[in-house]
Parts: C-alpha cells; structure tokens; sequence
C-alpha cells in the first residue's frame, strides 16, 4: 500500500533528512548510521538499477571489494576503482561523483578528502559504513561530457 505524501509532509519529511544528516556523527564514516536510515540506503539497495543509454561513454571498473553475488564485507573496507576512457575522450577526474541510497545523497567530498581522483581512479583503503544494506552511484564524465555510471551494492556485516 502506497502513502500520498503532500507537498507539506515532504517539505517536512526533507527538513528531518537534513536534519539528521546535521547530526550524522563521527566526520569519519563515509556513511552514519542515521543517514542510512534518513536517506534510505536499504531501500536504495534493493531498488531495480537505472536503465543506461548504450552510447560511446567511458567505463567504471569496480575491483575492490571484488564482486560477488551476495557482496558482503566488513567495515572499514577498501574501495579501489579504475576509469577507462575511450579513445577520443580523455577521463575528467573533476567530475566525478559518489552518491549514496536511493535519494542519491552527494557523498563525493567525503571520499575527495582522503583521496586523490585521478583519470585512472582511485583507491580508500577504510571506508566506515554501518551494518546494513548500501548503495553507492558512481559517476565519471570524459572531455566531451558523455557520463558513465556504475552502481557498488555491499552489504555490511
């Protein structure tokens, strides 16, 4: 059963996501625990992944942690990912993104400040995610702006 939320119950529901987010905790988990919860990062991992347009765009290689069928780790865990460009396009290190759960919540400058994005990608060797259930939004655009995205699912034990 579906809930109608009105333009006053979502004005609220919003002010109580960016409040919790205000109050998220230790500065250095890449998730807190109540943003898990105000930002709906179980929903998010178990939402159907985004239909992509097949066109020329750069590619996000996920290798840490290494895909699995039921991705589960122990945090803090490393994330390592490669860009690939493609051959008239360099990568754009500038644009990159992550961005968690379902509302797609900007999370990149809490990775930016320990690591250095390059066009070849990067590596965060702890990353702090509560237990539960995440997804992560990856997002990378070449010189002549084509975008490429990839989603990490984990599950945290």
């Amino acid at each position: 059963m579906k809930k109608l939320i009105t333009l006053a119950g979502f004005t609220t529901v919003l002010a109580c996501s960016f409040e919790a987010h205000a109050q998220a905790g230790p500065k250095d988990w890449l998730i807190s625990p109540a943003e898990a919860l105000s930002f709906q990062g179980e929903a998010g991992f178990n939402e159907q992944p985004a239909l992509r347009a097949r066109a020329v765009t750069p590619l996000i290689d996920i290798i840490k942690p290494e895909p699995v069928a039921d991705l589960k780790v122990k945090a803090p865990f490393s994330i390592a990912v490669l860009f690939k460009a493609q051959s008239d396009a360099a990568i754009d290190p500038g644009t990159f993104k992550i961005m968690y759960g379902a509302m797609k919540f900007d999370i990149t400058s809490r990775i930016t400040k320990f690591v250095k994005v390059t066009p070849a990608g990067f590596s965060l060797d702890n990353a702090q995610i509560p237990a539960g259930k995440h997804r992560l939004t990856l997002q990378i655009q070449d010189e002549k702006q084509r975008v490429a995205e990839r989603e990490l699912r984990v599950e945290v034990e």
